[in-house]
């Protein structure tokens, strides 16, 4: 593993409290263990409801019920396409883009955001743009990505006034998302980058295993017959008693560190998914399997950040939303 002389996975409570304390933008996770009803999932996905789920408008019902009682208004949410449908990695959202999503079919019907677009790897909002929607149309809009186990990053400009989200998935922390919207962020923004904050969701930042080497650090021959590590993920992947033990969390740390971040605008939440049952998770869904197949899948977590203020600290306040 690389040593960058710094202790990898540190959750830095003073730089969350002081986001509380002043007010400006909340950082937080939505487990499987918010709600008054027992949360089945923070995404829509038909796979992770029951029979009695599956029709659309009950899930996204389901769904919007449950981010109202934690305090959200609407929620930006996009997709992350593995194909030739990604137009662009990084992307900020206009408040023509957002108001025009509120003139369609779609948004009457469900009433939220589920996507801008869907073909983003990554989505920045200004405070301008947000208040100027909030003004127009009474709703607030944050910025969200579902997931179990993944790391999903949050920035914050604290003077330029402008937050973003990336889900950095093994694949796309192999493709340097973290870095790229860094960059992003100072080349278009001006950011400074010794003010930059990040705060990463919780994942699986340990004790995340495979049996063979996994598809996204495979090094593969002209054949494609998998040959070993690729220097990608070389320093991060050790092969112990027969499992490929996958230090995620060096990975992402690592790439904050690389990037130029302050050690001290950075916090990556303590909470493991693979370990803790209040949140949802791919592995034990798929250390379930019977025959190659999963006996049941777990759905999302909902990992976002927001501008909104009231709303959201005073559900805080009630100890509903897990700040992480």
């Amino acid at each position: 593993m690389l040593d960058t002389g710094i202790r990898k996975v540190q959750f830095n409570e003073e730089l969350i409290n002081e986001l509380i304390n002043e007010g400006k933008t909340i950082v937080f996770t939505l487990n499987k263990s918010l709600g008054e009803r027992k949360i089945i999932s923070w995404n829509t996905r038909k796979t992770y409801f029951p029979e009695d789920m599956q029709e659309e408008s009950i899930r996204i019902g389901y769904l919007l019920n449950n981010i109202k009682s934690v305090g959200l208004d609407d929620i930006a949410m996009p997709d992350q396409p593995l194909n030739d449908k990604l137009i662009e990695e990084c992307h900020e959202l206009t408040t023509d883009e957002i108001l025009s999503f509120y003139e369609m079919d779609t948004a009457k019907k469900q009433g939220t955001i589920w996507n801008i677009e869907k073909n983003y790897d990554a989505i920045f909002m200004t405070r301008k743009t947000h208040d100027e929607v909030l003004e127009k149309v009474g709703r607030s809009v944050s910025l969200v990505f579902p997931c179990a186990d993944c790391a999903v990053a949050r920035f914050y400009d604290p003077e330029q006034d402008i937050i973003g989200i990336t889900h950095s998935d093994a694949v796309h922390t192999g493709k340097h998302i973290i870095p790229k919207c860094i960059r992003y962020m100072t080349e278009k923004f001006g950011t400074d980058i010794n003010k930059l904050q990040v705060f990463v969701g919780a994942f699986a930042f340990e004790g995340w295993t495979y049996d063979k080497i996994p598809d996204f650090a495979a090094k593969k021959d002209e054949t494609g017959k998998i040959i070993g590590i690729n220097e990608e993920w070389s320093q991060y992947i050790i092969f112990d008693s027969q499992k490929y033990l996958i230090n995620y969390g060096d990975k992402i740390f690592e790439q904050l560190i690389s990037s130029g971040l302050n050690p001290d605008n950075i916090s990556i939440s303590p909470d493991n998914t693979l370990t803790n049952d209040d949140y949802f998770s791919n592995s034990r869904s798929f250390n379930s399997r019977i025959n190659g197949t999963a006996t049941y899948r777990e759905g999302r977590n909902l990992v976002g950040i927001t501008f909104t203020g009231k709303n959201m600290l005073e559900t805080m306040k009630k100890e509903h939303v897990i700040i992480r």
